[in-house]
């Protein structure tokens, strides 16, 4: 559960609701003592993707997990427009004639 605006919502709601900026993700790591130079040195990764990664300019879901993880979050809830499942339409493909059995046409 969170609570925004003094109202509390779910986690499952809070995916679409919650959409932190860069600035507020650094302000909590760095109330939290973390700064993206240690949290480099934790992953094993250059600064750099991990302020790209806070600055929605990459994609590296380990490291926004991580980040995620220290703010007490899933990364869905910290960057819903990058990580919430957003269901596609479903695809037909034929199936290939090799598979058919006894001449039946794909399909």
């Amino acid at each position: 559960m969170f609570v925004l605006n003094n109202r509390l919502l779910l986690a499952s709601a809070a995916c679409h609701v919650l959409n932190m900026d860069a600035l507020e993700i650094s302000y909590r790591l760095k109330r939290l003592g973390k700064t993206q130079s240690a949290i480099a040195r934790d992953l094993g990764v250059r600064q750099g993707v991990v302020s790209n990664v806070i600055h929605d300019r990459a994609t590296a879901h380990g490291v926004a997990s991580y980040i995620a993880e220290l703010l007490g979050m899933r990364a869905e809830e910290v960057w819903p427009d990058r990580y919430c499942f957003k269901p596609r339409a479903p695809t037909r493909r034929p199936r290939p004639v090799e598979n058919c059995i006894d001449g039946e046409a794909p399909g």
